[in-house]
């Protein structure tokens, strides 16, 4: 089947023309049900069991549409939000899509709602078959922000199967990665104790304490190939 790019930028265009701005700051924030609603019609339409999960936010809410039934089984995941935006620094109107340059431009165009339309696309030849293990599609909310929609999906267990793979449609300028960097935070605090320059021997310096961890830090980091970024704050323990 040839790929159908009017109908994929028809799709697209529809998706963009949606807001659905997440971010901590609450006078930015968008609701994404009405993209949530769209795309479970859609993947209705092709012959998915659609179900639209709502979440504690007012407004927001996953999807998760399924083909086939069984165990294991394929996750297609994307995330249903973008970023905030600043219209003055946008060369076109962030919610039409534009073509320029063999390129389209809108927000969120590639962060990543373009990515719901490809599936669409992809799947088209496999409708009439009868799937030996089920392929699921989920479009999450508030991935640039408070991860909400990923973790009610987590803690709600909503999905009926183990999925066996699941392909993440981040942009990745079409170069499979089977890996993606983590994020771990931890804090140590070292307190000190106050001494006089007459007799050192009765204080403790918290900083040369402190230096010792992040020499320590920063060795670990070089042993095992990984980037650690260290933020020192002073803490005056109140008397």
């Amino acid at each position: 089947m040839a790929f159908n790019s009017k109908q994929y930028k028809d799709q697209l265009s529809q998706l963009v023309a949606l807001p659905s701005v997440s971010c901590g700051i609450p006078k930015w924030d968008m609701p994404n049900l009405p993209v949530i609603e769209l795309l479970a019609n859609w993947f209705g339409d092709a012959g998915f069991k659609t179900h639209i999960m709502p979440l504690a936010q007012t407004g927001k809410a996953n999807l998760i549409a399924t083909l086939g039934e069984g165990d294991g089984g394929l996750v297609l995941a994307g995330h249903s939000d973008t970023v905030p935006y600043d219209e003055n620094r946008w060369q076109s109107d962030p919610f039409k899509l534009t073509e320029k340059n063999q390129k389209l431009y809108g927000l969120g165009a590639t962060d990543m709602k373009g990515f719901f339309p490809i599936i669409l696309q992809a799947v088209q030849p496999y409708l009439q078959q009868k799937f030996k293990h089920p392929l699921i599609v989920l479009a999450t909310a508030d991935e640039e922000s408070s991860m909400s929609g990923a973790r009610a999906l987590a803690k709600q267990g909503i999905l009926n199967t183990t999925p066996r793979y699941a392909v993440i449609g981040e942009p990745t300028e079409l170069t499979p990665i089977r890996m993606h960097k983590g994020i771990m935070m931890e804090s140590i605090r070292v307190r000190g104790q106050s001494g006089h320059s007459s007799n050192p021997n009765l204080g403790k310096s918290a900083l040369d304490a402190m230096t010792d961890a992040m020499l320590e830090l920063k060795n670990y980091a070089m042993s095992c190939n990984c980037n650690i970024a260290i933020r020192v704050l002073q803490y005056k323990h109140p008397h």
